[in-house]
This record gives C-alpha cells, structure tokens and sequence, in this order.
C-alpha cells in the first residue's frame, strides 16, 4: 500500500469515526469549539470546529492510532486556534504600529486596544506574575516565557536568545517539571 492509499484510509478511517459520534460528544466538541473561539476576532465556534474537521479530513492534521477521536479533536481545535491567535497578533501589531504612527494609542498602551478582552488579559496577567515568581531564579526559563508571549516558535526564541536546541529543551523540561510540581494547568507549548 503506497503513502496516497494510506492517506486515504486514514481519512475514511476519521470520516467513520466522526460520523459515528455520540450526541454527547458532538456537544462536548461544541463546548469545547465556544470556550477556544472565546474572543478570537471574527471568528466563531462553528469555525473553529469545522475548520479542526476539515484539517483533519485533508490529511492535514493526523489522527493517532490509540487516541481517543475526542481527544485528537480537541488537541488538533487547541491547534486552529493558537493558529488564530498568531494571526490575529500579527494583524493586530501591523493595526497597532498604524494606530501609533497616526497619533493614536501610545506603545506602551497598545495591549489596552478597545478590542482586548479584560478578563483575558487580566489571567494573563496573573499567570505572567505566577510564572515570573516561579523562574526567577532560572534565566533561561524566563527567556523562553518573554519569547512565548511575542508569540515566537522555539526555533525564533532559541535564536533571539542564543540558545543551543539542547538548552532550550533542558530549560522546558524543568519548566514543565515546576509546572506540575505546582500543579498549574494551560502549559502545553
């Protein structure tokens, strides 16, 4: 069987499988569709969940073998949505740097855009604060958080920061480590 006819099966396989999803499930998926799309600019639950099937239906995305079909779900919507957000950052940087340029917010006000949700920014906040007290003794973890809220992938951060793939994956382990130590949730980059 060659790549193309392992394609196929593979997305008739997940064809099957949502096709064969309880009601239960469908509302879980759609829960789970309205708290990520939360505050995305334009777009709406039913985007994020058709665009999560969709990705997955094309090949785009892969279901692996042994993974709950809701779990791959969830995981590959978390996905479109971070997707979305790096989107819509970028865009909103280029509106901000317009914005300033035109006399409208200063820079050091930009994040207090008409459009930013409060309660949003407000856990993040918070969490920066938690995560800042817990690394502050660790450099390289406070590098990659100052590089994760820019938005960076890992390769961008290592390379801002000089950072050998070894050290930054040295330095994510002990992050993750802390993390559960401490029992906080939401660090899955």
């Amino acid at each position: 069987m060659n790549r193309a006819e392992e394609a196929e099966e593979a997305a008739a396989d997940l064809a099957r499988a949502i096709q064969v999803l309880s009601e239960g499930d469908l509302l879980r998926l759609k829960a789970l569709a309205r708290l990520r799309a939360r505050s995305l600019p334009g777009v709406e639950w039913a985007d994020v969940l058709n665009e999560t099937i969709m990705r997955a239906l094309s090949g785009t995305r892969r279901w692996p073998p042994g993974v709950p079909i809701i779990s791959f779900l969830a995981w590959a919507m978390r996905s479109v949505c971070d997707e979305y957000w790096r989107k819509a950052r970028r865009e909103r940087s280029v509106i901000v740097s317009i914005e300033v340029s035109s006399g409208g917010w200063p820079p050091d006000q930009a994040d207090d855009a008409p459009d930013a949700d409060p309660e949003r920014t407000a856990a993040a906040v918070q969490m920066l604060a938690v995560l800042d007290a817990l690394f502050a003794q660790d450099e390289t973890a406070l590098k990659i958080i100052a590089g994760l809220e820019d938005g960076l992938s890992a390769a961008e951060i290592r390379l801002r920061y000089g950072l050998s793939e070894t050290e930054y994956d040295s330095a994510r382990k002990r992050m993750r480590r802390t993390l559960l130590r401490h029992n906080l949730k939401g660090w899955e980059r």
